[in-house]
């Protein structure tokens, strides 16, 4: 637990940001692969750690670590924004493949769509793609119940 505390720590330091406990709980909620949270399910697990957590200082720091690069958001569809650990990659605008057995979420790097293959004069100024489908042990699980 030491490592990870210092881990998350370190995560925040470099971004140039102070350590603060909610930006600690929030990297940590966020850590384990494949978990993208709404700001209701994060305000939900933080209150149940922490007894009570301020909207406005929640959003505040969603917004800080947007900035920092440090989480990402991903609009999953109109109504419904998760926010995710930014991985190794710093490309912002990137596919997500989003479960819709299990709800985690991969970030997809390795797939990206270059203006040369848009109509000629077009340019991107940002994208959204998110995969929906069966992760692989959703799949697998779902083969061995047959």
């Amino acid at each position: 637990m030491v490592a990870k505390t210092e881990s998350i720590s370190s995560l925040i330091r470099d971004k140039g940001l102070n350590i603060t406990e909610i930006r600690r709980r929030l990297i940590n909620l966020l850590i384990a692969p494949g978990t993208a949270l709404t700001q209701k399910e994060i305000e939900e697990a933080l209150e149940t750690e922490m007894g009570s957590v301020d909207r406005v200082t929640l959003y505040r720091n969603l917004r800080v670590l947007m900035e920092k690069h440090l989480i990402h958001q991903i609009s999953i569809d109109a109504n419904t924004v998760k926010y995710k650990l930014a991985g190794a990659h710093k490309k912002l605008d990137h596919p997500h493949f989003h479960c819709s057995h299990c709800d985690k979420i991969l970030c997809m790097p390795q797939i990206s769509i270059k203006e040369d293959m848009l109509p000629g004069g077009y340019i991107i100024e940002s994208s959204n793609l998110i995969i929906e489908g069966i992760c692989a042990l959703c799949n697998k699980t779902k083969h061995e119940n047959i």
